[in-house]
């Protein structure tokens, strides 16, 4: 499967659909995040799903135990690749969560890339979520060295706030998408920097061919 995740950020059906046309060549798995899901739900998992994709469900469970299990259980059922739990929901919640029989990929929410916080907090809650039988977290580029010595080299780091070149936005911990993958990301979630590009296609392929010959 290739590295790059495209976060279809977008707020109706037909620009996701688009997208995915002229993006398909280059991702195979496509983030679905709240904005899209409650606009389009089960027709954008159809839309992707047609199309041979893979969909990374990134939802942000966060509830009590019970709920979140019947959460993964309901994504699961709609046959996603994977999906995000956060990782202060604490070590019941996040161990119900991964008890889910055929489950997908589950990966925990660390500290959000909009925020500032520490290596070792980042750290904290990798190895927390790790005990609780969790695939992998979000996690920001700047963590994935340490997370992976701690943690291991099999459990996933996927890492948003990845940028081809600095823009002014809202993420505060960023990478390029080469150095992201040098560090040891097993994926890395791009969205700005091909949803708002005048060539999403070129730009998709740009990125394809710097991360996936390393």
């Amino acid at each position: 499967m290739k590295r790059t995740i495209l976060a279809l950020d977008v707020y109706d059906f037909k620009k996701a659909q688009d997208l995915v046309e002229k993006t398909s060549h280059y991702i195979d798995l496509y983030k679905v995040g709240p904005i899209l899901f409650l606009q389009s739900g089960r027709e954008i998992i159809k839309m992707l799903k047609d199309n041979g994709k893979e969909i990374f469900l990134d939802l942000k469970f966060h509830d009590i135990p019970a709920t979140v299990k019947r959460s993964v259980e309901s994504a699961r059922d709609l046959g996603v690749f994977s999906l995000t739990v956060h990782s202060i929901g604490g070590e019941e919640m996040l161990k119900s969560a991964s008890s889910v029989e055929n489950r997908p990929k589950i990966w925990a929410v660390t500290v959000l890339t909009s925020q500032i916080t520490t290596a070792e907090e980042v750290l904290r809650r990798a190895k927390l979520t790790k005990s609780c039988g969790i695939d992998g977290v979000i996690a920001s580029p700047l963590e994935i060295p340490i997370i992976k010595k701690g943690c291991g080299s099999n459990f996933d780091v996927v890492t948003p706030g990845i940028r081809p070149v600095r823009i002014e936005d809202d993420q505060k911990r960023v990478a390029t998408p080469e150095s992201a993958v040098k560090a040891g990301a097993d994926f890395i979630v791009i969205g700005r920097p091909i949803i708002e590009s005048p060539n999403p296609a070129e730009a998709a392929k740009n990125i394809y061919e710097a991360v996936e010959k390393l």
